[in-house]
């Protein structure tokens, strides 16, 4: 039997950090196994030249392979996917070169996890197949850390409660695989009297009912938190979490822990590099003692995001940390 595969992108939802758990998705499968076509075989010349035999014709990896094949549901992940065959994400990237953005599957999408012997001995110079490594197991956790700041020397009536989250996937060897930051920010004028100790109901919720107040995250608000005019970067609060996610990607909590405490100055933010007039007389006497390649790293992480990871109004560190320290392997 043929079978067309067709090649469709979908753009992933962004999962929220607050509807847990967030990398969690359903266990649903369906394989099948499909026969490849035999490729006809090639002319014989009249006369072969004398010279080593020319290496077998490569084969069309854009065309179905005949093996087994997953067929995705909504919730997968290809990595999820990968994990669960046996393979590591590169291993199964291999199989489907027809998936150019691994991050973007949809369902009833069908990918290859495993290849005949036939189609794999094609697909090689040689009749041996490789064996994929073993794939590594995975670590959820997340991670929250309360703090109150005191604003009232700013703004009269201004003290608020910030609440941040992180969730995060991790290797086995510790090494962050996938990241969210987010922060719950709640202010005095969304409940009236939210402060106040004789209050005889002290519900939240309540009151967010009464007032309209749905608890959107920093990050659900988006653009509607109205950081991009006064942000040095001039990017949005969520374009900066989303930078500061793929940056620290591929290294472990203490990796960011040393990070942060070298490059990021007393109020918690990356020394502003790209920014030089945004540098206190402490921060250039501080970056310079950093090597060029430093400098050159704290401009391209700094033309992304400035914002602090560590200060009062978020606690990313924090929450990085606990979030490692309540992991629990993914099954």
């Amino acid at each position: 039997m043929k079978k067309t595969l067709g090649i469709i992108l979908s753009i992933s939802l962004a999962f929220s950090v607050l509807a847990l758990p967030i990398f969690a998705a359903v266990d649903t499968t369906t394989s099948a196994t499909v026969e490849a076509a035999t490729p006809a075989a090639p002319a014989t010349p009249a006369k072969p030249a004398a010279t080593a035999p020319a290496a077998a014709p490569s084969v069309d990896t854009s065309k179905i392979a005949a093996g087994t094949y997953y067929t995705v549901v909504s919730g997968d992940f290809f990595w999820q996917i990968a994990a669960k065959h046996g393979l590591t994400i590169d291993a199964l990237a291999k199989l489907n070169p027809q998936i150019k953005n691994v991050n973007l599957i949809f369902p009833g999408q069908k990918i290859l996890v495993k290849a005949e012997e036939a189609a794999a001995a094609a697909s090689t110079s040689t009749s041996t197949a490789a064996v994929a490594p073993a794939a590594k197991k995975l670590y959820q956790g997340i991670g929250m850390a309360a703090n109150y700041r005191d604003n009232t020397a700013r703004q009269k009536d201004h003290d608020n409660l910030n609440i941040t989250t992180v969730a995060a996937l991790f290797d086995d060897a510790g090494k962050i695989v996938k990241l969210q930051f987010d922060v719950v920010e709640i202010l005095p004028d969304m409940f009236p009297g939210w402060m106040d100790p004789e209050a005889a109901d002290k519900s939240f919720y309540k009151d967010a009912q009464a007032n309209g107040f749905n608890w959107e995250t920093k990050k659900e608000e988006g653009d509607a938190y109205g950081m991009k005019a006064s942000a040095v970067s001039g990017k949005e609060w969520w374009e900066q979490m989303n930078f500061y996610e793929e940056y620290f990607k591929g290294k472990t909590v203490a990796e960011v822990q040393d990070w942060f405490a070298k490059y990021c100055d007393a109020n918690g933010r990356p020394y502003k590099m790209a920014y030089p007039e945004k540098l206190t007389d402490a921060d250039k006497a501080k970056v310079a003692t950093f090597t060029e390649a430093e400098k050159k790293m704290l401009v391209d992480v700094t033309t992304g995001a400035t914002m602090s990871l560590q200060d009062p109004h978020s606690r990313f560190i924090d929450a990085l940390v606990k979030a490692y320290e309540v992991r629990k392997e993914v099954k």
